[in-house]
């Protein structure tokens, strides 16, 4: 049980990875999906599927560098405040921004996600010696 435990944070890093990779695979990158979500000029209308929104608001968060912003401000807090909820979220954000083509704040924020989380467990693995 306690292997389990360990191993959950990672795990779940993983799985928003893999829902990153297939949101960017089946929803932002073929061409036939964006011409769906293409809006005639000069209309005002949202026009396609209910899934366009969607679509546009992964876009937005490469385009106004809202996935840099927060994978660099997770990383600050988690090596302040070193804590394991916040080094999961700094990994999977980290994780997000590598495929999603934010590679410098991604590569940053899974390195420091990883390394507290690892400490955090190493922590929690060893016996007090006091």
């Amino acid at each position: 049980m306690n292997r389990i435990r360990h191993q959950a944070p990672w795990i779940a890093a993983a799985l928003i990875c893999v829902a990153a990779i297939l949101t960017r695979q089946f929803l932002i990158q073929p061409p036939e999906i964006a011409h769906q979500c293409d809006a005639p000029k000069l209309s005002l209308i949202p026009v396609g599927p209910w899934w366009c929104s969607v679509r546009s608001a992964v876009i937005m968060t490469y385009a106004w560098g809202a996935l840099q912003y927060t994978a660099l401000g997770l990383s600050i807090a988690a090596l302040v405040w070193r804590r394991g909820w916040l080094a999961v979220a700094t990994l999977a954000v980290g994780l997000v921004a590598i495929v999603w083509y934010t590679y410098e704040p991604g590569a940053v924020a899974i390195t420091i996600g990883a390394l507290v989380l690892a400490r955090q467990q190493e922590r929690s693995t060893v016996p007090a010696t006091r």
